[in-house]
C-alpha cells in the first residue's frame, strides 16, 4: 500500500492489485480564525469617514461596477449640509456620492449607508446572523481610533478583540448586541465580526455606565461595555437602503467556535465572564459573587477584575452606605496590578467625591487625564480635566 498525501491535506490510498484507487479523505478538525487571520481580512474592507465635524468608520458590503457601499452608523454622516469622504486601506480618498440615512427616528436603528466610486479593487464584507452572536461569544471590534494625537486621515487601523455580555432586545437605537472590549473615538461605525470574520454588527457605542450616588444624582462610570447596532437589523432595512440581498455576500453557518458557557463555571475565566455578563445585565450582587469566585479560583487573575469588582459595588446604589469605601479598595487594588490603568483613577475619583474626598478625587483625575494624554484618549483626556476645573 503507497500512501501519498496531497498538497491539499487528503489521504489518499491505492489498494494494490487492484483496479480501482479508493480515496480517503481525512477532514481537518475546523478551527476559528486567529486575530491576525481576522484583521487580514478586516483591513482591507474596513474605511475611515471623515467630515470636517468628527472620525468614524464603516465597512464595505456591495460593489456594483465601480460604486462600493459602505455601511456605518448614522451618527457618523447625521448632517446632511457638509460632505463626508471615504478613505480606504490603501490610502485613497473618495468623496461620497451619496448618504442614505436609515435612522429616521431615535427610536430606529442607528445606521446609514455611504457610497463611492472607485476605479480601485477592494473587497466586500461576508455577513453573518448576528442572532446566534449569544453571551459568551468571541468577537473583534475593527475601525480606525483616534489616538495617539492622530485624527481624520492620519488614523492607524485596530482590531479588538472581545466578548458577548449581553443580547438585550429593545435598547434604544437598537445597539442590541453588547460586549466587552477596548473601543475607541473614531471607531463608530466600524464592523464587530465573528470568529469566522464576517460582520454580525456595527459598533456604535462604549464605555459609560451610570450609577446613583448616596445623594441621589447620577454619575457616569467608565465600565469597559460597548455596544453594536447587529447586523440583522440591517437586513430588515434593505429596502429602505434601496438595496436587496443578492448584492450582498451572506454566510449564515454557525461559527466554529462556540460560546464561553456560563451556565457551569469550572475556572476564573468562567466565573469572571460570567460576572462581567451579569454586571453588563444590571445584576451587580450576582456579579460580585462571581468576581470572588474568579479570585478564588486564580489570585490576582486580572486587574480587570478588581476594576469590575469596584464598578459593582458602585453600581449597586445608595442601599449599601459602605459601597464607597470599598469601591475605592477594589480600585486600588486594580491600580496596584496595573500602575497604568487610567479607568480606575478615572472611577476611583469618583468614588472619592461620593465620600467627600475632594483632594483625593482631584490627585485621581489628575492622574487619570496624564495617563488618557499619553494614551491618546482625547475626549477621555478633556472630561477629566474638566472635572478637575470643577472641583478647583
Amino acid at each position: 500500500m503507497n500512501i501519498n498525501f496531497s498538497r491539499f491535506d487528503t489521504l489518499s490510498s491505492v489498494l494494490a492489485g487492484t483496479t480501482a484507487a479508493l480515496t480517503i479523505v481525512i477532514s481537518q478538525p475546523a478551527i476559528a480564525k486567529t486575530p491576525q487571520e481576522v484583521a487580514n481580512i478586516a483591513g482591507p474592507l474596513t474605511v475611515q469617514v471623515n467630515s470636517s465635524l468628527g472620525d468614524g468608520s464603516g465597512v464595505i458590503i456591495a460593489k456594483n461596477g465601480k460604486t462600493y457601499t459602505v455601511l456605518t452608523v448614522n451618527h457618523v454622516v447625521e448632517k446632511s449640509d457638509i460632505k463626508y469622504t471615504v478613505r480606504t486601506s490603501k490610502g485613497k480618498n473618495y468623496q461620497a456620492t451619496s448618504v442614505t440615512r436609515l435612522q429616521k427616528a431615535q427610536t430606529d436603528p442607528d445606521l446609514a449607508v455611504v457610497k463611492f466610486e472607485s476605479p480601485e479593487e477592494y473587497p466586500v464584507a461576508t455577513i453573518a446572523d448576528s442572532d446566534t452572536a449569544v453571551i459568551g461569544t468571541q468577537i473583534y471590534v475593527y475601525g480606525y481610533p483616534a489616538t495617539g494625537g492622530l485624527f481624520g486621515a492620519d488614523r492607524e487601523p485596530e482590531l479588538s478583540p472581545g466578548l458577548v455580555t449581553s443580547r438585550p432586545s429593545n435598547r434604544p437605537e437598537a445597539y442590541n448586541l453588547r460586549y466587552q472590549a477596548v473601543t475607541w473615538s473614531g471607531m463608530s461605525g466600524g464592523p464587530v465580526f465573528d470568529s469566522e470574520a464576517r460582520v454580525i454588527g456595527l459598533h456604535g457605542q462604549g464605555e459609560f455606565g451610570f450609577a446613583q450616588t448616596s445623594s441621589g444624582e447620577v454619575a457616569p462610570i467608565k465600565t469597559g461595555f460597548n455596544a453594536a447596532v447587529p447586523i440583522n437589523n440591517f437586513m430588515l432595512q434593505l429596502t429602505a437602503a434601496g438595496m436587496n440581498k443578492s448584492e450582498l455576500k451572506v454566510d449564515k453557518t454557525p461559527a466554529v467556535q462556540g460560546p464561553i458557557s456560563i451556565i457551569n463555571p469550572q475556572d476564573a475565566q468562567a466565573y469572571y465572564f460570567r460576572g462581567l455578563s451579569r454586571l453588563d445585565q444590571g445584576d451587580a450582587w450576582e456579579a460580585i459573587a462571581d468576581f470572588n469566585k474568579a479570585l478564588a479560583a486564580k489570585p490576582n487573575y486580572t486587574p480587570e477584575l478588581y476594576f469590575n469588582i469596584g464598578n459593582a459595588i458602585t453600581l449597586i446604589g445608595s442601599s449599601d452606605t459602605t459601597r464607597g469605601s470599598t469601591a475605592i479598595q477594589a480600585y486600588t487594588r486594580a491600580i496596584a496590578a496595573n500602575p497604568g490603568f487610567a479607568d480606575a483613577y478615572y472611577n476611583r475619583a469618583l468614588a472619592h467625591l461620593e465620600n467627600k474626598e475632594k483632594p483625593e478625587a482631584i490627585a485621581d483625575f489628575q492622574k487619570a487625564a496624564e495617563l488618557y494624554k499619553q494614551g491618546g484618549r482625547t475626549s477621555a483626556y478633556l472630561d477629566a480635566r474638566k472635572r478637575i476645573e470643577q472641583l478647583q
